[in-house]
């Protein structure tokens, strides 16, 4: 059969280029949907989702387990921390005793003297109780020089106190009257005040001892700085 086109040369062009685009279009491979293994792919997708989740469990577990163990091993030690801390605290409180001894048998002849001393300035009607060694650290009151600055934050200092216990036979002003006389037997006396620069009355109050009213009184001895 013999075809005669009669159309212009550019319509021409123009259905033939569409006929190849045509036999392209079938020659090109066909794709089956239905042959991809989607199933397959889905399968492999949640079987990495359950071996994360079961990892992630496993995680959780453990780290759980670790911290319980942990935890029972701070509290099998938590006893023997609070011993320790305890026997710190205690060493703490022998050292600063035995510094203090320390200090007393550094001047041991001094006190041998002190206390003879002590012993001799007490007035009838008086007898003490208990001795105690005490120091403070307190706030130091120092003014600065003409034309200085005077340094800025407090300046500390420690004083050091020794502190007389005792009883007073008396009661009431006579009481008080027998302490005072004591008080001044000691500064009186120069073998004992020599190392305080001022004795003060700390506290007197009535007490009672074997049914017998007293007055107790606790005298406090600043040393020299």
């Amino acid at each position: 059969m013999i075809e005669i086109n009669l159309l212009p040369e550019e319509l021409k062009k123009k259905k033939k280029k569409k006929k190849e685009q045509t036999a392209k279009r079938a020659n090109m491979p066909k794709v089956d949907l239905r042959s991809l293994p989607f199933l397959k792919i889905l399968a492999g997708v949640a079987v990495v989702l359950v071996i994360l989740h079961v990892l992630l469990l496993l995680a959780a577990s453990f780290g759980k387990r670790n911290v319980i163990s942990l935890s029972a091993k701070y509290n099998a030690i938590l006893p023997k921390k609070k011993e320790s801390d305890v026997l710190k605290a205690n060493a703490g409180t022998l050292r600063n005793k035995v510094n203090v001894i320390n200090e007393l048998m550094v001047n041991r002849f001094s006190w041998a003297k002190k206390l003879n001393a002590l012993g001799d300035s007490v007035t009838p009607g008086i007898w003490l109780s208990q001795l105690e060694y005490e120091e403070k650290s307190v706030e130091a009151q120092q003014s600065a020089p003409r034309g200085k600055k005077q340094a800025s934050g407090p300046q500390m200092t420690v004083e050091k106190y020794l502190i007389v216990s005792g009883y007073a036979s008396s009661m009431g002003e006579q009481g008080t009257a027998q302490v005072g006389k004591f008080i001044k037997g000691l500064k009186d006396n120069g073998d004992f005040y020599s190392d305080f620069s001022d004795i003060q009355l700390g506290s007197i109050k009535t007490d009672r001892i074997e049914n017998q009213e007293v007055m107790s009184f606790k005298i406090t001895c600043l040393f020299k700085k």
